[in-house]
């Protein structure tokens, strides 16, 4: 079967992260990008006036309609695959009768409470064949809100070959904080001031967008970094301690990801899909109402470098279950079994 995938890449993932690194890992696959000859203003008008509440859709996603129906054969086996069926999903679904022998799935990557909060339209997605989840926490879901009986939960995947655990370059009582979505910035900001009073030389490394910056209180302890290469985190990520990371919900979050690779051990919130991406690695997941829980993790996780260096190893060992080659074997079967 022929593999079709619908591109979209999130502008503030570094070169090396995000769930578009699956196409690197899949030769035999065209790719729609939207790379089409078509009037911007006439694609802009189209998506301006497309009802947003069935999912992001915007100029781009006009373009790859496009780029899809050209290449979209009547009688070739085909699956097309939305790497994010949050956006990009609309007109041409609609017309799928017309292509007997092509399957349509995608890949869902928010939370269940939010995929209920953001769509109040969803007789595009009830369309589809079949559904990849990156979180555990959403198969159940999916397969009743959409009525989809073939969802299946395939890990998000992580460059194990580019991230990777570095001993020369740790460095003691260093905290990593990656990211803005889902962040508990409320948790973090309490927590960071406590942890310093007990550990007196903490340092505390901040990665997210510039316009994120104010949800960060400022510290003695904290320093952020905006809009870094893809070398200056991976860096970051050897340097720390440990990644502490509160969040309010999760499916599948690429800096645990490339933390694990990288070799750090985990202090994150139970939620989401944490609890499985994080099984058999001895993570600290806590409960997200309690702060103390944090605190107290934290801190005695770094008066303990024995137990930073076992924790770590099991985070990288667990991370190469993750490896793109693997997660990719893991979607083209899927495709396999989408019935059309």
């Amino acid at each position: 079967m022929k593999p079709i995938i619908i591109h979209h890449r999130s502008v503030h993932h570094a070169s090396n992260s995000g769930y578009s690194r699956l196409v690197d890992y899949m030769p035999l696959a065209s790719i729609i990008s939207g790379a089409v000859k078509f009037p911007y203003r006439l694609a802009k008008f189209i998506s301006v006036n497309t009802n947003q509440l069935a999912g992001n859709y915007d100029s781009l996603s006009v373009l790859k309609e496009i780029e899809l129906f050209h290449k979209l054969t009547k009688n070739e086996h085909q699956v097309v695959h939305y790497l994010n069926t949050e956006r990009d999903i609309r007109h041409l679904i609609n017309y799928k009768q017309f292509y007997k022998n092509t399957a349509f799935c995608g890949t869902f990557h928010k939370p269940p409470s939010i995929l209920k909060e953001q769509f109040s339209n969803i007789k595009y997605l009830k369309k589809l064949d079949g559904a990849i989840t990156v979180g555990s926490n959403q198969v159940d879901f999916i397969k009743n809100w959409l009525n989809i009986e073939n969802v299946k939960y395939i890990p998000h995947g992580v460059d194990t070959d580019f991230f990777i655990p570095d001993e020369s370059k740790k460095k003691q009582n260093t905290l990593l904080f990656v990211g803005q979505h889902l962040r508990d910035f409320e948790a973090f900001n309490y927590c960071i001031p406590k942890i310093a009073e007990q550990i007196k030389n903490l340092k505390v490394n901040v990665v997210l967008r510039k316009d994120y910056n104010l949800k960060i209180e400022p510290h003695r302890t904290i320093q952020l970094h905006n809009g870094i290469d893809d070398t200056a985190l991976k860096t970051l990520y050897q340097e720390a301690s440990l990644l502490f990371l509160p969040l309010k919900d999760v499916t599948a979050c690429n800096s645990i990801l490339e933390a694990m690779a990288c070799g750090l051990p985990i202090i994150t919130s139970e939620v989401g899909g944490n609890i499985e991406y994080l099984k058999w690695t001895n993570s600290v997941l806590a409960p997200t109402i309690d702060t103390k829980f944090y605190i107290d993790a934290t801190i005695d996780l770094l008066r303990d470098e024995s137990k930073l260096k076992i924790l770590g190893d099991l985070s990288r060992k667990k991370s190469l279950m993750y490896s793109w080659d693997s997660i990719a074997q893991k979607v083209t079967d899927f495709y396999k079994t989408i019935e059309v």
